[in-house]
């Protein structure tokens, strides 16, 4: 693997960790910014609404007052090739100039590119037989993220936490981990907002309980995402404590509903290449919550969420009988959704 710096002009950042693809093109925006004028020479285009003509037109532009032009290219590796989790269509026509389609030639092309300007292809979780990234590969420099594994966090949280000049007790990193599991962008939210706190103090587990799970009480999407995420365990305590403090059942039942109503939209879009921003457009959502929807969808095949709604309808039929009082009716919800999200992962 090349060195992160000025060669190559080509990089490729994908993979299903959007937390540290983006922190990798936060970097490389600021090697490149060395005289403050990289915001007004940056480029960025959507793969499913931009041709490579005017991708190239983009690259071939001399930068204004800089000695830098940036052109970043989202999703156009999910574009060219079968998307994760989705499935090949037996009607769908070969695609003009073979696999990769009219993008074949910006394989050719990145060889010429100005020297002035870095090309950054941004995107998720692609299969390993991408035609197009197999293609691209040995022209820049190609880097994978994938989240930590589950028992990594602690070790990731450490290190953020040194990089923010913050001191965090073990049992800390252990309550903070199990509060917020491993989404990224969370953690990273979380421990800037304790360094705020902590002021130079070391961070100990009452001062997480204090203020991650204080603020994550009266949050019913954290259980959503704990449930989604198939964190079975935090996602009951989750419900307990909130139905404590005075959340009722048909409130977090609704709310339920709502998100894996969004996720059965967001799997049947994406299955059907629609662009990240068209998502965003038809459920309303931008930045962290369209991001944690999509991370969500694509560990949820579309049958995975059909067999929710499944739960859904059945726990729905139970409270409205007279079967289970309702909040057992949802405990049992809560339960058997996470479960059966935990398998699915």
């Amino acid at each position: 693997m090349l060195p992160l710096g000025r060669s190559p002009m080509l990089y490729i950042f994908f993979g299903p960790d959007s937390f540290s693809r983006r922190e990798a093109l936060e970097r490389l925006k600021a090697d490149l910014d060395r005289d403050g004028m990289l915001s007004a020479n940056t480029s960025v285009f959507d793969a499913r609404q931009v041709s490579l003509q005017e991708v190239i037109v983009a690259c071939d532009t001399m930068p204004f007052l800089s000695s830098h032009r940036l052109v970043v290219l989202e999703g156009l590796l999910q574009h060219t090739g079968q998307s994760a989790g989705s499935r090949p269509s037996q009607r769908r026509p070969p695609r003009p100039g073979g696999a990769m389609g009219p993008w074949q030639a910006l394989v050719d092309y990145v060889a010429r590119m100005a020297p002035t300007t870095t090309l950054v292809i941004l995107d998720g979780d692609v299969p390993r037989d991408s035609p197009l990234l197999d293609a691209l590969k040995d022209k820049g420099q190609l880097r994978r993220f994938r989240p930590p594994e589950r028992g990594a966090l602690p070790g990731w949280v450490q290190r953020r936490a040194q990089g923010l000049g913050l001191r965090i007790d073990k049992r800390a990193v252990a309550l903070l981990t199990d509060l917020v599991g491993d989404d990224l962008w969370r953690l990273a939210s979380e421990l800037e907002k304790l360094a705020a706190y902590a002021a130079g103090q070391p961070v100990l587990e009452e001062d997480v309980r204090a203020l991650v799970s204080g603020a994550w009480d009266v949050n019913v999407f954290a259980l959503v995402d704990a449930i989604v995420e198939g964190r079975s365990a935090v996602a009951l305590r989750l419900l307990r404590r909130m139905l404590t403090q005075g959340q009722t059942p048909a409130y977090v039942f609704a709310m339920i509903q709502r998100q894996y109503r969004h996720l059965a939209i967001a799997r049947a879009m994406v299955d059907t290449g629609s662009s990240e921003r068209r998502i965003g457009e038809q459920l309303g959502l931008s930045g962290y919550g369209l991001e944690k929807l999509l991370e969500q969808t694509s560990r949820y095949p579309l049958p995975h969420v059909r067999a929710a709604f499944r739960h859904l309808l059945e726990a729905d039929a139970a409270i409205k009988r007279g079967v289970y009082e309702e909040e057992l009716a949802l405990e049992l919800l809560v339960h058997g959704l996470a479960a059966a999200s935990s398998w699915a992962a």
